[in-house]
């Protein structure tokens, strides 16, 4: 598969919008950083694909981003920093050495968490209370926000040992699948390579 080096283009096959989010900063060769989150814009794009935001909501903050170019940056600075944290909390688990992860790092991601949490309340609709944004409110901060919120519902809502790591990349995924025998992110890119690498090497001991 052709490297994707823009946030237009990337794949998102973590299966929930956190794990797009952590493999947003990582290419389909193991081990290979690559920056897709380059401006607040791209924070924005990356929202927009995965429908954490409404797109009237995305709009205004795309409005607001142009007004407020400091504050977009230090967003921008701000998540990379939660993806690098992310990437450490799920890759523990994807890996089973939770017990080895840094309790700076879990504590970082409790205060992230809490931070996103915080910006939410119960709001009245209908017959029932619904829990969402602060009415009204534009922040850039937003898309930050659901993308912890996206992790809250991962650990909470489903189960930890399906997220795993692709065994030809770094890209982390959840596996959804029948029989949760998922190996890659995807089974045509990281999948299809892995075997013809397989099969390269098979031959080649052959021939020796």
């Amino acid at each position: 598969m052709p490297t994707a080096k823009t946030i237009e283009n990337m794949p998102l096959d973590g299966g929930i919008a956190c794990l797009d989010f952590v493999n947003s900063g990582f290419d389909t060769e193991k081990d290979t950083i690559v920056e897709r989150l380059r401006d607040y814009s791209d924070l924005l794009t990356l929202s927009e694909r995965l429908s954490l935001l409404d797109k009237e909501k995305i709009g205004a903050l795309r409005i607001l981003s142009t007004t407020h170019i400091e504050e977009g940056e230090r967003v921008l600075t701000v998540a990379r920093e939660v993806r690098q944290v992310f990437f450490k909390v799920f890759t523990a688990l994807a890996t089973g050495m939770l017990d080895k992860l840094n309790q700076e790092i879990l504590k970082a991601f409790n205060g992230y968490i809490s931070r996103a949490y915080s910006n939410q309340s119960f709001f009245i609709e209908g017959s029932q209370l619904k829990r969402d944004w602060k009415k009204d409110r534009v922040d850039l901060w937003q898309p930050l926000w659901a993308f912890l919120l996206s992790a809250h519902d991962l650990l909470v809502n489903r189960d930890q040992q399906y997220i795993k790591k692709c065994r030809a990349c770094e890209w982390l995924f959840i596996d959804e699948t029948k029989n949760h025998r998922r190996k890659w992110c995807d089974m045509q890119a990281c999948g299809s390579l892995e075997k013809s690498k397989r099969y390269y090497q098979r031959k080649k001991l052959k021939k020796t």
